[in-house]
């Protein structure tokens, strides 16, 4: 498991200094296998002493592991140039790469078509148009997809809001507000992201509700998952493309919506009359 996710396994058992670090060493991820353990003490304002601490908390045995983690997790990212830069060297001509992306993007809608029955749409449909409030949660390009989700859903008048994932004090904000009643979804495909992944294994110690937006059954947060919507992301040049999900979650919000149909009217109309309001007093003043 990469240091991150090491790191997001083990919150609950932190104390509140070291929930500090924490949080610090997921958002400069990208500098801390370059840091001595004096810059980063004096960067958050805790002993040098709290950050061994917390290193042995985590299963770290010293601070010179935790930065060649940390510098192992950077020559990991450096994967994605390299793929496509591979890739790019395959495609022959413009045409080519018109013609393999139209496939490729073919093959992912009629994928999502063959692997989410109208049975499951519906299933998951009444469970999101049914609940008190709705928690999505992506990191990086599934950020994207979470806020395209989460305003389709506000506009149909369900309670939505984006779950900062790697926002540890924001997030665990949420968490100690949801009940039962909410539900969440989460989103992630490959490389799949350790702050999901672990919040998906929250939710499952928790009971709380879930829904996976993923690529398959055996992706990481499809496990423990009741419920699955699996989109193939198959990509020309990068890791993922992102329009068969969109598709498919357009498909899913005009079903919610569907169910809705008779409450969603009565707000519409009600919307409407308001903003005719503000209309007339605007033109008035």
């Amino acid at each position: 498991m990469e240091i991150v996710g090491i790191i997001s396994d083990n919150l609950e058992h932190l104390t509140n200094k070291q929930k500090i670090i924490a949080q610090y060493l997921i958002n400069n991820s990208d500098k801390i296998g370059f840091m001595s353990l004096k810059e980063i003490s004096e960067e958050i304002n805790v002993s040098e002493v709290t950050i061994l601490n917390f290193c042995k908390n985590i299963g770290i045995d010293s601070f010179t592991e935790l930065k060649k983690l940390f510098q192992e997790l950077i020559t990991r990212q450096f994967d994605v140039p390299i793929k496509v830069k591979s890739s790019l060297k395959e495609i022959k001509n413009s045409y080519d790469a018109y013609n393999n992306t139209i496939k490729l993007q073919r093959f992912n809608h009629e994928r999502i078509i063959k692997d989410n029955s109208i049975g499951d749409l519906e299933e998951i449909s009444q469970v999101i148009s049914k609940t008190k409030k709705v928690y999505i949660c992506g990191q990086g390009m599934s950020e994207v997809i979470a806020e395209y989700l989460n305003s389709r859903l506000k506009l149909i008048n369900i309670d939505s809001r984006i779950v900062k994932v790697g926002d540890i004090i924001s997030a665990s904000l949420d968490f100690s507000r949801a009940t039962e009643e909410d539900c969440f979804i989460l989103i992630s495909f490959p490389k799949y992201s350790h702050n999901v992944i672990g919040l998906s294994r929250y939710l499952i110690e928790n009971n709380y509700t879930f829904i996976s937006i993923t690529d398959s059954d055996e992706s990481p947060i499809a496990k423990g998952s009741k419920y699955i919507l699996r989109c193939n992301s198959s990509s020309l040049v990068f890791l993922n493309f992102i329009s068969a999900t969109t598709c498919l979650i357009e498909i899913l919000l005009v079903m919610i919506s569907f169910n809705m149909r008779d409450n969603l009217m009565m707000y519409l109309e009600k919307l409407e009359q308001i903003r005719s309001s503000l209309k007339k007093q605007v033109k008035n003043n």
